[in-house]
């Protein structure tokens, strides 16, 4: 069992913050839990208590994701387990991941998995499931396949969308910048992964930051754009 610790939960339905508040005591792992509507009203307090884990509830996925950058930048110690009304798609995992959160579960999830998974996360490990594990490995294991050899036989406009793609934009705003047809992004991006032997977004970011950092410490922080890239 973990240490006990200080627990903050987050969310601006009562009865839900509450009810995990609830839950979070009965399981024995905390120090204290505490309970708060938004993210300003944990900075109010936040010389007061420091938590080592947040739950942050969220009904949107777009605002939950902008609130752990938040609470990232105010809480940089804390660790936050993202908590979804909806299931959430291999993607927002990854944009999860991204903004700094730990892990991400849904409501529809049983009480003892949100027990667990935040017993986890509080132990320090990450909360992702088999299959963006799997995900993540795959990239990694073809971005180690892909070396300058392949970057090398890129077109000028080629690697213009290569660094796009890789610094977050989507075919659609990639063909915006470029005043090309969304049609021409897509080909653009068809033979950015055939000649990078790759077959997703963060497989080809991957090869794109190895390049341009080297072989070794480039591989470091390659593998980590795998956590802050979507697919």
């Amino acid at each position: 069992m973990v240490n006990r610790m200080n627990v903050a939960v987050v969310s601006p339905r009562v009865l839900i913050r509450k009810a995990i508040s609830s839950l979070i005591v009965t399981t024995g792992s905390s120090a204290s839990v505490l309970d708060f509507g938004s993210v300003p009203d944990v900075v109010e307090v936040i010389d007061k208590s420091r938590p080592q884990v947040i739950v942050f509830h969220t009904f949107n996925h777009s605002s939950g994701i902008e609130a752990v950058q938040q609470l990232r930048e105010l809480l940089p110690e804390a660790r936050v387990l993202l908590l979804s009304d909806e299931y959430p798609e291999d993607e927002f995992w990854v944009q999860t991941l991204k903004a700094g959160a730990w892990g991400c579960l849904s409501t529809s999830d049983s009480p003892q998995i949100l027990v667990k998974a935040l017993i986890k996360v509080a132990e320090g490990e990450r909360w992702v499931t088999h299959r963006v594990t799997n995900l993540i490995i795959e990239d990694i294991v073809h971005a180690r396949q892909a070396d300058k050899g392949f970057t090398q036989n890129l077109t000028p406009r080629e690697w213009e969308v290569l660094g796009l793609l890789a610094n977050g934009y989507s075919y659609k705003e990639i063909a915006a910048r470029l005043f090309v047809s969304n049609e021409t992004a897509r080909s653009h991006l068809k033979s950015i992964y055939k000649k990078l032997q790759v077959r997703s977004r963060r497989a080809a970011a991957v090869c794109y930051f190895k390049y341009f950092h080297g072989k070794s410490a480039g591989l470091t922080h390659a593998e980590s754009a795998i956590d802050t890239l979507a697919g």
